[in-house]
């Protein structure tokens, strides 16, 4: 949302927010990839202070965001920068993933870039969408890495299992995004649930994987935890603000 006091209303009009719907396929291509070089910035600079208290609210700093754009109220304010453009997470030393110095040095642009500046509106700019498309980016890589050095140790209902819970919980918070963009925010709270128990059936499942390196699968697991206990505070922090926003609007309502 492009308005910290955003307020949906019957009235609001999707197309308001696109300044040019006639963009062209090779300009929509531009802009894809743009947004997925703010995916591999995120991690970049995430994977840099990922073992620092309040990591998330750091990475949120020197991403340019503000405090409140971690939630469901505030438009991310788009930067396309090629810092960490081709840096993507470190699946070689689980425990010691970092990501290079260069990348996050320089600290977040101070304005957008003007070539974005009449980019239209879409769930790609939104911080929550950076946010988990970026942790599940590594998340979905790093098990395939995993699995490329088990020997065939895990079973193919295991792999199919944890597979799937990744698949389960993104796809439910894109759409809770776009519930938000809507100002739908009951059905938003209804995918962040559905989010949340695939990321819990995600944190059993590591339980039970087995490695004959207890080193690689120990680090596997710690790595992979980090990223989804931030993902599921992440959601946690939208859900409140979306159970304020409803309260809110049924206040309004009765009165």
């Amino acid at each position: 949302m492009s308005d910290p006091n955003f307020e949906y209303s019957e009235g609001d009009d999707w197309e308001e927010f696109s300044s040019d719907p006639n963009w062209s396929e090779s300009q929509w291509r531009s802009y894809l990839q743009g947004s997925d070089r703010e995916t591999a910035r995120f991690l970049s600079i995430y994977n840099s202070v990922k073992d620092q208290p309040n990591h998330l609210d750091e990475v949120a700093t020197l991403m340019g965001w503000d405090a409140e754009d971690i939630s469901m109220t505030d438009e991310f304010a788009f930067m396309d920068t090629d810092a960490g453009a081709d840096e993507a997470c470190d699946l070689e030393d689980f425990p010691n993933s970092r990501a290079e110095d260069g990348a996050v040095k320089d600290g977040p642009a101070d304005a957008r870039d003007p070539a974005d500046a009449g980019a239209p509106y879409t769930l790609h700019r939104h911080p929550v969408y950076v946010v988990s498309r970026s942790l599940y980016r590594y998340l979905h890589q790093s098990w395939e890495h995993f699995l490329a050095h088990s020997d065939g140790a895990v079973s193919a209902k295991l792999s199919w299992d944890y597979a799937t819970s990744l698949h389960q919980a993104e796809m439910n918070v894109l759409l809770s995004i776009q519930a938000l963009d809507l100002g739908d925010f009951g059905l938003s709270i209804c995918h962040l649930k559905n989010s949340l128990s695939a990321l819990n059936q995600t944190l059993s499942l590591l339980n039970q994987l087995t490695h004959s390196n207890a080193a690689f699968v120990d680090g596997f697991r710690y790595e992979a935890r980090i990223r989804l206990f931030d993902l599921r505070e992440l959601w946690i922090r939208v859900m409140g603000d979306c159970r304020h926003e409803c309260q809110r609007h049924s206040g309004d309502q009765e009165s």
